[in-house]
C-alpha cells in the first residue's frame, strides 16, 4: 500500500511515498510546478474563471452551476466541459505540468451534476450524437479524459472520482470501465470534518475497490485551508478511518492538508498517541499501523 499527501502549498511532507501539490484547486488560482511533487489540477471546477467569464458557466433547467445555487451540492463554480477555451486552457496546463513533475492528478473533470449541461452547445452536441442523455454525457467525459491521456506522456495519471459508486454515471458522467482504459489510478476523495462512524467510509472504499479496474486510492481530510484543529476531525478519528479503510484492499491512502506543517503536526499527534495505535491493532489495517510506526523516526 502507498501513502501520499494532498497539499495546497508546494512544499512536500516527509514520511510518505509521494506528495501531490494542488497547483490549480477549484479556486482557480494557479501556482508553479514543483518537480519533487505530483501535480493536481481541478479542471472544470474554477471559481476564478467563472468570475471572469460567467458566460462559460455550466447550465441546467434549475439554474447555472454557481456554488450559490442551492438546488445542487456545488462546493465551487463549474464551467461547461464542452467549452473549447476552457478545455484547451486546462489541457495546456496539464501538458506543461506533466513535463516537469512525476505525475498528474486531475479532479473536477466531469459534469457538475445530473442536470448539466443544457447550454445551446451541449444540447446541439447531444442531438448530433444520437445517444441518450446519460450515454452522451459519459462519452463527453471519456473524450476529454482521452485528450488528457495524450498530454500526459510516460507519467502516471491519477483520476479523481466523487464518492458515488452507484449513480456516478447518471450524476457526473462516469463510465468507470471506460475511464479505466485511460487512468493509471483512481482517487476517491472522502473529505469530512469528522469521521465518527468509520463504517460508512469503509463501505465506500470497499465498493469502489470492487468496481474499479485500476488501483484505488482514498483521500482523507486532515486540515484544509481556513481550518483550525478545532474545526476538523480529531487525530484518533482519522487514524481509525484510515485503518478501517485499509482492510478493504484499497491500494493507497492520501491525506489532505493545506500545507506540510499541518501534516507534520498530525504525524506528531499520531506518534505520541501510542495508546490509540495499540487499540487499532487487530483491525486488519496493518499497513497503516506500520506507517504510523515509521513516523516515529521523524521526531
Amino acid at each position: 500500500m502507498k501513502f501520499a499527501t494532498f497539499l495546497y502549498q508546494p512544499e512536500p511532507a516527509e514520511g510518505f511515498d509521494m506528495n501531490f501539490y494542488r497547483i490549480k484547486p477549484e479556486s482557480g488560482t494557479v501556482g508553479k510546478p514543483n518537480p519533487q511533487m505530483y501535480t493536481n489540477i481541478a479542471v472544470f471546477g474554477d471559481n476564478a474563471m467563472a468570475a471572469k467569464h460567467p458566460e462559460w458557466i455550466s447550465l441546467s433547467a434549475d439554474g447555472p452551476a454557481f456554488r450559490s445555487n442551492k438546488k445542487f451540492n456545488l462546493r465551487w463554480d463549474v464551467l461547461c466541459m464542452t467549452n473549447p477555451e476552457v478545455r484547451e486552457y486546462n489541457l495546456k496546463l496539464i501538458e506543461e505540468c506533466a513535463r516537469q513533475t512525476p505525475g498528474i492528478s486531475i479532479s473536477s473533470q466531469h459534469f457538475a451534476e445530473h442536470a448539466f449541461c443544457t447550454c445551446p452547445r451541449c444540447v446541439e452536441l447531444w442531438r448530433k450524437s444520437k445517444l441518450n442523455w446519460i450515454d452522451w454525457r459519459a462519452k463527453t467525459v471519456i473524450e476529454f479524459l482521452a485528450e488528457v491521456r495524450e498530454r500526459v506522456v510516460g507519467k502516471p495519471l491519477f483520476v479523481n472520482c466523487l464518492p458515488d459508486p452507484v449513480l456516478g454515471k447518471v450524476r457526473f458522467g462516469y463510465d468507470f470501465d471506460a475511464m479505466a482504459e485511460y487512468a493509471d489510478y483512481f482517487v476517491v476523495p472522502m473529505f469530512s470534518k469528522a469521521y465518527p462512524t468509520p463504517w460508512y467510509w469503509e463501505t465506500l472504499a470497499r465498493a469502489f475497490k470492487s468496481i474499479l479496474k485500476k488501483p484505488v486510492f482514498v483521500n482523507f481530510y486532515v486540515r484544509g485551508p481556513g481550518e483550525t484543529w478545532e474545526t476538523v476531525a480529531p487525530h484518533r478519528q482519522i487514524m481509525t478511518v484510515a485503518t478501517r479503510a485499509a482492510r478493504t484492499g484499497i491500494d493507497g491512502i492520501i491525506f489532505l492538508a493545506e500545507k506540510a506543517q499541518w501534516i507534520r503536526a498530525f504525524q506528531k499527534k499520531v506518534v505520541e498517541d501510542k495508546e490509540w495505535r495499540k487499540e487499532l491493532e487487530g483491525y486488519g489495517g496493518d499497513d497503516v499501523l506500520e506507517l504510523f510506526n515509521r513516523w516515529e523516526k521523524l521526531f
